[in-house]
């Protein structure tokens, strides 16, 4: 017992490691590497000064997602890149709580395969690098998983409790893309069938959730999480869905894809030709069928997401690499698929072990809105720039994404009238149009110079950056 404790230790240790410095250069990078990364750290600077979510600061994700930013940001002393110290976070909790299931369901060896695969996934690294919503949801998701299967096998009270509690923070931060997981770890849970331990879980994540919603007021968190959400959700494409998902795969996680297949063969096999082995009836006795339904939930899931972003397989991924160390293929071929298929992979994750620094463009308006007074504030529809700059967004326009602009809902809608309102507001002195978001907005740039802008620069494919003189300065 002491040797097998010693052993998860140093495994876990290595891996929270490991999966922690492949991911330096990603938290250190000095442009964000997707949109979410610019717009949640705007948000936290916004928070910074004292704006609350959903109040203030325009919050489009779960009442928990945006206190978790503000902690880590305090966390790390509140520098530049101190709220990417969340998804850091994500990322290792994620890697040792795969590892942790992986050893509920089958032996060290299989769960540090899953481990490995999840640390090093592409779809896991582009959403636990940079900052972003869906790295904390899926590390939190299935921490829960973890925790029921150990519940599965020595059900206990306080287990129960522990379930509610992460599954409450999870769906507090990504709702409907954790659904699958937790109803997986729901059905582990009710299995063994202690209906008191079932009630402790749903008091408890009723709770929690009741605890993250009412600070930033009910109606706030379901108007800007929820109703924002539906409202954008036009027709859904299942088919270009389904592609997407694989293309993602393809290009991000070629291991765990290939290594999955193989996986899916041999359990179709098995079922095809009724072959039954002590080996099986203890997967079965572990709870392995549950991964199989978080997959087929999360691929269902991510069939019907509208918008589907490329995030979002991060919610799948996890699945996938259980299923690998559950029903692990042969070493032989776990050997031949390394050799063949890991230099493809490093291929494709080059940008995350070598951000690309701000060039062109990009640097000099960033150069530009660092020289601004340090109280200045900056609206862009690339919030990052302004972030990366050093300078703060005002609370509501930290997400200019473009559901915003589409939103139908004249609380939430971005339009040309509503930036040149906030552009307007004493301590704003500057606006960039960097991309076709605020591009669209033809009768922007009038609406600027009336409030006093003049175009500071010009740079290619229709950006612009224009000032004013900043209040400090009158």
């Amino acid at each position: 017992m002491l040797r097998a404790a010693a052993g998860w230790r140093l495994d876990a240790l290595v891996l929270a490691l490991t999966t922690a410095a492949l991911r330096v250069p990603a938290v250190l990078s000095s442009k964000p590497l997707v949109f979410d990364d610019g717009q949640y750290g705007a948000a936290a600077v916004a928070m910074r000064a004292g704006a609350l979510p959903f109040r203030e600061v325009f919050s489009s994700q779960g009442p928990l997602f945006l206190p978790l930013v503000y902690v880590f940001d305090l966390i790390g002393a509140r520098t530049l890149d101190a709220p990417r110290l969340l998804t850091l976070a994500s990322a290792v909790v994620l890697t040792l709580a795969v590892y942790a299931a992986g050893r509920e369901l089958t032996n060290r060896s299989g769960a540090l395969v899953a481990a490995v695969l999840v640390a090093c996934s592409g779809s896991v690294w582009w959403t636990t690098g940079p900052l972003t919503s869906d790295g904390p949801g899926a590390a939190l998701a299935c921490a829960t998983f973890a925790v029921a299967l150990g519940y599965r096998r020595v059900p206990t009270r306080a287990r129960a409790v522990v379930i509610g509690v992460l599954a409450a923070c999870a769906f507090a931060v990504k709702s409907l893309l954790v659904v699958p997981v937790l109803a997986a770890a729901a059905l582990l849970l009710l299995g063994r069938r202690r209906t008191r331990d079932v009630v402790a879980a749903g008091a408890a994540a009723a709770a929690v959730l009741v605890i993250v919603t009412v600070p930033w007021g009910v109606h706030n968190v379901i108007e800007q999480s929820i109703t924002y959400h539906t409202d954008a959700a036009g027709q859904r494409h299942v088919l270009t869905n389904v592609h997407k998902t694989f293309d993602t795969l393809v290009e991000r996680d070629m291991p765990v894809l290939v290594l999955s297949l193989v996986a899916t063969a041999l359990v179709g096999a098995g079922a095809i030709f009724g072959r039954r082995n002590g080996r099986s009836s203890r997967l079965k006795e572990r709870g392995a069928w549950t991964v199989v339904v978080w997959a087929a939930l999360a691929f269902a899931v991510l069939s019907l997401e509208t918008p589907l972003w490329r995030n979002h397989l991060v919610h799948l991924v996890p699945a996938l690499a259980l299923l690998v160390a559950v029903y692990r293929p042969p070493w032989a071929v776990l050997a031949v698929a390394a050799l063949a298929l890991v230099p493809y992979h490093a291929l494709h994750v080059h940008d995350l072990w070598a951000p690309p620094p701000f060039k062109g463009s990009e640097a000099a308006v960033v150069h530009r809105l660092s020289a601004l007074p340090h109280d200045a504030l900056a609206i862009s529809d690339d919030p990052g720039l302004v972030w990366r700059a050093g300078r703060a967004t005002p609370p509501n326009f930290v997400d200019a994404s473009i559901l915003r602009i589409d939103s139908t809902r004249p609380g939430l809608r971005l339009t040309s009238a509503v930036v040149a309102r906030g552009a307007a507001a004493r301590d704003v002195c500057a606006v960039v149009i960097w991309s076709s978001r605020f591009g669209r907005f033809r009768d922007l740039p009038e609406r600027l110079q009336r409030a006093g802008y003049e175009q500071a620069q010009a740079f290619p494919r229709g950006r612009a950056l224009w000032t004013r003189p900043c209040a400090a300065a009158r």
